[in-house]
């Protein structure tokens, strides 16, 4: 009986034993993921390699008038820009507009003055009354508003430190352009002309 004792627990663990190394040799390894189903990391948008910067000067205000100049920063591979005084792509009262041009969209840059009394606020809150699509946007660190207007998505910026005039852009989409018109305010490339405006009075 004390050899059984002994020899039985022995034979178990050899069993025990074979066991476990069967069922080690059965399950493989875990394989390490293939590089190629790795997720690539998300690449931020190419600067423009041949990054312009376009200006536009207006006077601004009857009494104590003063000029103000607007620049922005376009990329010069996808647009032309300039300055002028016909040719419109949109009636204006003005007497000279800016215009950049490219292949999905353009835009018509101009001035505007205030009615008398009235202020951005006002100026917004009237056009929130007129259009359903109005709503404010902010690109980088310029706020604006938009709306649309037949076949024009706008945008009106108003210049720091000036109660006579704001700014208004006209966003006209080529007829090529299959994105619908109110999604243009997503363009990556309208975006970072938008973000680039700035304002200083000469």
């Amino acid at each position: 009986m004390k050899k059984w004792t002994i020899l039985a627990p022995v034979g178990l663990l050899a069993l025990g034993a074979a066991f476990v190394l069967t069922r080690k040799k059965a399950v493989p390894a875990p394989k390490a993921a293939p590089k190629a189903q790795k997720a690539a990391p998300a690449k931020a948008p190419k600067a423009p390699v041949n990054l312009k910067t376009g200006s536009y000067s207006f006077i601004s205000g009857f009494q104590n008038a003063a000029t103000v100049e607007m620049t922005l920063d376009y990329d010069g591979e996808k647009f032309s820009y300039a300055v002028v005084e016909e040719d419109f792509l949109s009636y204006s009262s003005d007497s000279h507009v800016a215009l950049l041009q490219g292949e999905d969209f353009s835009l018509q840059i101009e001035y505007a003055a205030y009615f008398t009394g009235e202020d951005f606020p006002a100026h917004c809150a009237a056009l929130a009354e007129k259009y359903q699509s109005f709503a404010p946007v902010r690109y980088g660190s310029v706020d604006a508003v938009k709306y649309l207007e037949g076949d024009n998505l706008c945008f009106c910026v108003p210049i720091p430190e000036d109660e006579h005039s704001y700014v208004q852009v006209l966003l006209f989409k080529d007829k090529g352009n299959d994105t619908p018109l109110p999604d243009m305010a997503e363009d990556p490339d309208l975006g970072a002309i938008l973000s680039s405006i700035r304002f200083r009075k000469v």
